[in-house]
């Protein structure tokens, strides 16, 4: 007990409170809309944040099972994933880029076609956070990285970034699109950051 204790005491000291920051960051956008902007605005982004997410929730699933299954392996044996990684890299942005391609073209147009012409509003917010959810579509699968590099205590900062970026953007713009984009802008630059340090996980470096 003592030995795996002592293997896996990183889960529970940092990716415990690194999965609770996670999910205090992902409610908080929702309450802060809502308190500054009206419920109007909050209902059209939980709408958009509920339609974006389902495509990461469904592939995004089935493209981590399979990547860490193959990743993990190849570092244990050779101590590093890279073509594991690139790969499914490869996979991910072209399915992203796609789906940016219809959502770009088409996305107000769908979500007043799909739900009633009062939804049309979050359509427009979709392309607004365009990026955050092309950008998580593409990072979400490959970021079990920190777990196979026991990199746990980088998700933690990252994850206390993403808290007081979100805090921040959300809270000094005065109308709801500046707001929105800001931390469309913020989430996605930290997404850029997230993809680079799992690259670099997976060649093997040890820091």
């Amino acid at each position: 007990m003592r030995s795996f204790w002592s293997r896996q005491r990183r889960f529970p000291l940092l990716s415990l409170p690194a999965d609770a920051i996670n999910t205090a960051a992902a409610q908080l956008p929702l309450l802060i809309v809502a308190s500054r902007f009206g419920a109007e605005t909050a209902g059209l982004l939980a709408m958009t944040m509920r339609i974006l997410g389902a495509p990461i929730g469904l592939l995004g699933k089935s493209v981590l099972d399979v990547f860490k299954r193959h990743a993990a392996t190849s570092f244990r044996e050779r101590g590093e994933c890279r073509s594991d990684y690139l790969r499914t890299f490869k996979v991910l942005a072209f399915g992203s880029l796609a789906f940016c391609a219809v959502m770009v073209l088409a996305s107000e147009s769908l979500f007043a076609l799909a739900f009633g012409e009062d939804w049309r509003g979050a359509g427009t917010i979709a392309v607004w956070l365009l990026p955050l959810f092309a950008l998580r579509f593409i990072a979400s699968p490959l970021s079990y990285m920190v777990y196979i590099a026991g990199k746990q205590h980088v998700d933690l900062f990252w994850q206390i970034a993403l808290l007081g970026m979100t805090v921040t953007s959300l809270s000094i713009p005065s109308n709801h699109q500046l707001a929105l984009q800001t931390y469309s802008a913020g989430y996605s630059m930290l997404y850029v950051i997230y993809l680079a340090m799992s690259y670099r996980f997976s060649l093997g470096v040890r820091s």
